[in-house]
């Protein structure tokens, strides 16, 4: 199944927004490991948001997701 995938901030050093193909019942945290080779890239773990929703690692990707791959961030 595809998924389209987008990285922003460091995530966007080695994942280029696009479309992805995983396999059928793949999880957030599949799709990390993959893309990244681990959880985290520099130290830093990603928040991910699926539909425009928060999602955590157990949640299962379906044909056609947009799955949004940012670091935490904080302002004022």
């Amino acid at each position: 199944m595809k998924v389209n995938v987008r990285a922003y901030s460091l995530f966007s050093e080695i994942i280029r927004d696009g479309v992805v193909e995983i396999n059928d019942y793949s999880t957030v945290k599949d799709l990390i490991e993959m893309l990244l080779g681990g959880l985290e890239y520099r130290g830093v773990t990603p928040i991910v948001f699926v539909n425009k929703e928060k999602a955590g690692l157990d949640r299962v990707l379906r044909d056609g997701d947009e799955v949004i791959l940012t670091p935490p961030f904080s302002g004022g």
